[in-house]
C-alpha cells in the first residue's frame, strides 16, 4: 500500500526527510571527518568512532570530548527520530531541510558544558553499516543505542555511572524503552515523545492531511469535496490500515510502531527524566507530554519534569502554524534551535550529571 508507506515516512521527523518518491531511501553519504569536526577554538575535540552491534553491523558517528574536563567525563547518546538521518539529524542534502541540524548544536551545547556527546548515522545511513532502517523496527533500533552506551562503557574517558539518553520522536520513545530495562542511566531527556499505541499517532497526523485534502484515494476524495463528514472517511483509513498491518503485509517497523504503547513501559523508568513539547506538535499531540509524565510517574518515579514550549512545532522551532506540511517554507527562515530550548536541556543534564556518585532512588 503505497499511502502507508508515505505515512510512515511523514511520521515524525521524516517529513522534512522524504525528497524523492514515498519509500524511497534519502542519498545521504558518509561524509568526512572533518565535515564534523569541532568549531575552531571549541573547548572540546570531535573524533570519528565506529560503534559494533549484537547483530553484527558497525554504525559510525562522532564522539565529541571536553578539553578541560577532569576524565572520566559523563556522557550523553542522542537517538535520532524514524527514517534515515545522518549524526547530525540531517534527513536530506537537498535545500532546505539539510539546513536543520539539531543533534549539531545539541552536541556542541552540552560539550561545551563539559559533557562527552556520542552521535551516530543510522544503519545503513551516511557511514554506518546494516540492514535498510525502514525494515528496523523500533526495537531493533534500541539495540542499536543499547550498543552505543555499551561502546561509552568501555571508553576509559567517559564515568559509566553518569550516562543519558536524549531521543526526539520516535527516539525519545526508544530512551523511554531503554531506561525501562537499564535502571543505571542518570537521565533521559525527551522530545516529542508519543504516549499511545501508534496508530493512534498514525490516526491523528492522517486527520490532518484529510483536512489538506491529502491521503485519500480518488473515491474518498471525491466524497470529501463533496462534503462527506471527514471523520467518516478517516476511520475507513484507519480500519484499512490496521487491516494491512493485521494481514501480516506490513514490514517490521510498521508492525511494532502500531501496536507499541510508551505508556506500557513507562512505568518502569526509574531514572530521572525530562519531557519537552511544543505546543503546535501536528505530528504528536501535546497532551502526550503529560501523559507519558503520568504514566513514569505511576510507576512510583517522582523525578519527572515537564516542559512545554508555546509556539513551537515537531521540530522545536519556533511556528504559530505547526503544519507539518508547512515545514519546507518555514526551515529557509527558521532552522536553528532557539536557545531557550538548548537552555533547558544542557542545564537539566548538567545537574543530572554533575558529581561522581550515583543518582539516588
Amino acid at each position: 500500500m503505497r499511502t502507508l508507506v508515505l505515512i510512515g515516512y511523514v511520521l515524525f521527523f521524516a517529513v522534512v526527510c522524504a525528497t524523492g518518491e514515498a519509500g524511497t531511501k534519502p542519498q545521504l553519504p558518509c561524509l568526512s571527518q572533518e565535515h564534523y569536526a569541532a568549531p575552531a577554538n571549541a573547548p572540546y575535540v570531535a573524533e570519528e568512532v565506529r560503534v559494533p552491534t549484537a547483530e553484527g553491523h558497525v554504525l559510525v558517528g562522532t564522539l565529541t570530548l571536553p578539553k578541560q574536563a577532569t576524565a572520566p567525563v559523563p556522557a550523553v547518546v542522542l537517538i535520532s527520530g524514524s527514517s534515515a538521518q545522518t549524526r547530525d539529524m540531517v534527513g536530506s542534502t537537498a535545500y532546505p531541510v539539510s539546513l536543520y541540524k539539531p543533534f549539531r548544536q545539541i552536541s556542541d551545547r552540552l560539550s561545551r558544558r563539559g559533557m562527552a556527546v556520542l552521535r551516530l548515522d543510522d544503519r545503513d545511513t551516511g557511514c554506518s553499516g546494516g540492514g535498510p532502517l525502514s525494515e528496523a523496527s523500533t526495537a531493533a533500533r534500541a539495540n542499536d543505542t543499547r550498543a552505543a552506551l555499551n561502546f561509552l562503557r568501555g571508553k576509559k574517558t567517559i564515568d559509566r555511572q553518569r550516562l543519558g539518553l536524549l531521543g526526539i520522536s520516535e527516539g525519545a520513545n526508544i530512551a523511554v524503552m531503554i531506561a525501562a530495562t537499564d535502571k543505571s542511566l542518570r537521565g533521559i531527556v525527551t522530545l516529542a515523545a508519543t504516549a499511545s499505541p501508534g496508530w493512534q499517532i498514525w490516526k491523528y497526523q492522517t486527520r490532518y492531511l484529510i483536512s489538506l485534502g491529502e491521503e485519500m484515494d480518488k473515491g474518498k476524495k471525491a466524497r470529501w469535496r463533496a462534503g462527506e463528514d471527514p471523520e467518516r472517511i478517516l476511520e475507513e483509513r484507519v480500519a484499512e490500515a490496521r487491516a494491512h498491518v493485521s494481514s501480516g503485509e506490513a514490514n517490521a517497523w510498521w508492525t511494532f510502531f502500531f501496536s507499541h504503547d510508551p505508556s506500557v513501559v513507562a512505568p518502569k523508568v526509574v531514572s530521572p527524566i525530562l519531557i519537552l513539547h511544543g505546543d503546535r506538535d501536528s505530528n504528536v499531540p501535546v497532551a502526550h507530554a503529560h501523559q507519558l509524565a503520568q504514566a513514569v510517574k505511576s510507576g512510583g518515579n517522582q523525578a519527572v519534569t515537564v516542559k512545554i514550549f508555546p509556539e513551537h512545532n515537531h521540530l522545536f522551532l519556533p511556528d504559530k502554524d505547526g503544519g507539518f506540511r508547512s515545514y519546507g517554507n518555514l526551515l529557509p527562515h527558521t532552522n536553528q534551535i532557539p536557545e531557550a530550548v538548548l537552555d533547558t536541556i544542557t542545564d537539566w543534564l548538567a545537574r543530572r550529571m554533575s558529581g561522581p556518585a550515583a543518582v539516588s532512588r
